[in-house]
């Protein structure tokens, strides 16, 4: 066939091309097509390596966890503990260090214990420990970790512990169902061997992460715990309770004891002693290196019998200068006694037993009182900047997961998409519901997603943070 060209008005040409551009492009269409008919792919289960990296970015986005265990420290003392670790920070509980117990408290990254006299006269690197025990005994002190062998932030707060667990290859690619399981407790689960120990899954989905051995976890060589073997169990549901019983603990640490300072006494004298109160100034040099804020506490006996305690503190006091602080008795004890003292013929002796001790700074505690007031996100609001995003992972009918993380939420949010895939046999979707500026308001909102799931039916089938089973 001839094709003639065609000018249509001023000149213009092409009018008459179309129809074979059509023509050529519907041909190469028929050209690419590849005959026959499609097969659906299979979709096996997630190998033991998938499920297990599952198991370990669920350890990781919990917003609270509760460890029992055991562990030696950096030098090699022994420690129990049993302890509460939120993902934000703050850490509560008790550990008995070579024997002896203390209450434990870390915010904003300080740790704080408070002991009997005899943890503190038998810790070593105690500056006069054994005095020193008694002037410090049941107050709260800062101290840092290289003193007690551990940081506990850089162990316990699910991210931190998360970092540590490093699964071994070891038949990674079959399904974890076809794994033989151990005895826990009671309880099956699956031990993982992992690089520097092990992690113990629980054999039912989503097969959360029931205990944790390691010989090693800290970020320096004098804070490096040993020999740690703890139970886990997610607590999220019961963040908003632990914010609030750790800010209330917190509430006594407005005069912490530094524990590693001391300043030297220069002398002491009774002062204005009379029918109401009695006083004991004592006088002391700074010798360190920095300004210091000092502490007395006194205890008074009267007749050998007790008559209360004072307290005061002074400074801060430059290095190299002198300071005094007056510490004052006006209990009703006091008023009896010097009452009895002038009625009563006879000998009536009365003395005080004084400590000395240098004061840390309190803590920050405006991110922790603005965590006890949180209110949970809401998901209608689709906020996507903030500190914790708030997740979905699932179909467009059913959701198989509800998770909290941080920026990294989408890296986080692909590899257990594929997870859902094996698991459901379906494509996964991932959504961001809102990000928050808190771990309060992100996990206030996960908590309402599962209790409206369960509610309509069961927690969803890939949710282990805030759902207990």
């Amino acid at each position: 066939m001839r094709w003639s060209a065609w000018r249509g008005p001023r000149g213009v040409r092409g009018a008459r091309a179309v129809p074979v551009l059509a023509v050529l492009a519907l041909v190469a269409a028929c050209d690419s097509a590849v005959a026959g008919s499609p097969v659906a792919a299979t979709i096996g289960p997630p190998s033991t390596s998938d499920s297990a990296a599952q198991s370990l970015v669920d350890l990781g986005e919990a917003g609270l966890l509760h460890y029992k265990g055991t562990m030696s420290t950096a030098s090699g003392s022994p420690v129990e503990f049993d302890l509460s670790a939120a993902s934000s920070g703050e850490i509560a509980g008790s550990l008995t260090l070579g024997g002896k117990p203390a209450s434990v408290l870390v915010v904003e990254r300080g740790t704080y214990l408070k002991a009997a006299a005899d943890f503190w006269a038998a810790l070593s690197g105690v500056t006069n420990a054994e005095s020193k025990g008694t002037a410090v005994a049941d107050r709260w002190v800062k101290v840092p970790g290289g003193l007690i062998g551990m940081e506990l932030a850089d162990v316990f707060t699910p991210q931190s512990l998360r970092q540590y667990l490093i699964l071994n290859a070891d038949d990674a690619g079959k399904p974890l169902a076809d794994r033989k399981t151990s005895d826990l407790a009671g309880a099956k689960v699956f031990r993982l061997p992992a690089v520097k120990g092990a992690v113990y899954l629980a054999d039912q989905a989503p097969h959360g992460v029931v205990k944790v051995e390691l010989d090693t976890a800290g970020q320096s060589d004098t804070t490096t715990v040993k020999k740690l073997s703890t139970t886990v169990t997610d607590t999220t549901t019961d963040l908003p309770k632990f914010y609030q019983d750790t800010a209330t603990a917190a509430g006594q640490l407005t005069a912490p004891v530094d524990v590693l300072n001391t300043v030297q006494e220069s002398g002491h004298t009774f002062e204005g002693c009379g029918a109401t109160s009695c006083s004991i100034v004592v006088q002391f040099t700074n010798g360190g290196k920095a300004s210091v804020k000092v502490s007395v506490r006194g205890n008074w006996q009267g007749d050998s019998q007790p008559l209360g305690v004072c307290e005061s503190q002074a400074g801060p006091i430059a290095p190299g200068q002198p300071g005094s602080a007056t510490c004052t008795l006006s209990s009703p004890a006091w008023v009896q006694f010097y009452a009895k003292a002038n009625t009563v013929p006879g000998n009536h002796p009365y003395s005080v037993e004084w400590s000395t001790v240098v004061l840390a700074d309190p803590p920050d505690l405006t991110k922790l009182t603005a965590a006890t007031k949180a209110t949970p996100a809401d998901a209608k609001a689709h906020q996507t900047d903030g500190a914790y995003f708030v997740y979905s992972i699932g179909q467009a009918n059913k959701v198989w997961k509800y998770g909290v993380s941080d920026k990294r939420w989408t890296d986080e949010a692909k590899g257990q998409a594929r997870v859902c895939l094996g698991v459901t046999g379906a494509v996964c979707r991932v959504d961001l519901l809102t990000a928050a500026d808190t771990a309060g308001s992100a996990y206030g909102l996960l908590k309402q997603l599962v209790d409206t799931a369960k509610a309509a039916g069961g927690c969803p089938a890939g949710q282990w943070v805030g759902c207990a089973r």
